[in-house]
């Protein structure tokens, strides 16, 4: 796989300002779609300069107009003159609130098929989390949906992954039941007054049950996401120890 790591010193600054891009751009589409090398280059760069633009945002008096806050914000001096307030506003009035509850963790890499051409070079999309374009949010919806309609429990890994992406999520759980009915209705032609599937090729294509039925509400479920290799158990829940009055305290 070829890798950005390693380049010429005239090139260094060109690598600079691609970095600056990427990043810029990834915060104002909050995904991109590029090669997997420049995916792995720009998370590096996004995570460090967002967790420290967040950081600086929250020592700032919360009650200056948006200019001030982006002067006062050294972080941002990292992006393009061109991107610093566009980037910043929306980092201090949209990134801020939705990442209250995390310091880091703010992108997530999903493998693409290589790309068409004489290259095949592998390609990636590199999101924001928690936003409306997340692309994992949709597929996993959309695979609860299909559980869902097929009668079948959700296995552990999708369960997992669903407390995964509703846990920081405002009202997660509320906007995640709503995208699986969207995902019902599009991707399965699902009638809501009705409540059945009247498309004869989404019939057809929910008659493919999972090959393995017992980690959906059979004999295996509970066991998916337990380790295979090692027997590993729950730890007991710690006991409260009762701390003995000191002597030296007066009665």
């Amino acid at each position: 796989m070829p890798s950005l790591q390693k380049f010429h010193a005239n090139v260094a600054r060109h690598v600079k300002s691609m970095d600056k891009n990427l990043t810029a751009n990834l915060i104002r589409h909050e995904y991109i779609v590029t090669t997997r090398t420049k995916a792995k280059r720009v998370q590096a760069k996004a995570e460090t300069f967002l967790a420290d633009a967040l950081h600086r945002n929250d020592k700032i008096a919360q009650d200056q107009p948006i200019n001030s806050k982006i002067v006062a914000n050294r972080a941002l001096n990292f992006l393009q003159p061109p991107d610093k307030f566009e980037v910043g506003s929306k980092i201090i009035q949209e990134l801020a609130p939705r990442y209250q509850q995390r310091r880091s963790g703010f992108t997530r890499i999903i493998k693409l098929e290589p790309r068409l051409g004489e290259d095949k070079a592998p390609m990636s999309v590199i999101e924001l989390v928690d936003s409306e374009y997340e692309i994992k949010f949709w597929y996993t919806a959309k695979i609860v949906a299909r559980l869902e309609l097929q009668g079948l429990k959700v296995d552990d890994i999708t369960q997992l992954n669903v407390q995964k992406l509703t846990k920081f999520r405002p009202e997660g759980e509320k906007e995640f039941a709503a995208a699986v009915e969207t995902c019902k209705v599009e991707f399965f032609k699902y009638d809501p007054e009705t409540q059945q599937v009247t498309d004869p090729e989404a019939l057809k294509n929910l008659e493919n049950l999972p090959v393995n039925l017992e980690y959906y509400g059979g004999d295996l479920s509970g066991s998916l996401v337990a380790s295979k290799r090692f027997k590993t158990q729950p730890r007991p829940e710690k006991e409260q120890a009762e701390i003995p009055v000191s002597p030296f305290v007066a009665k």
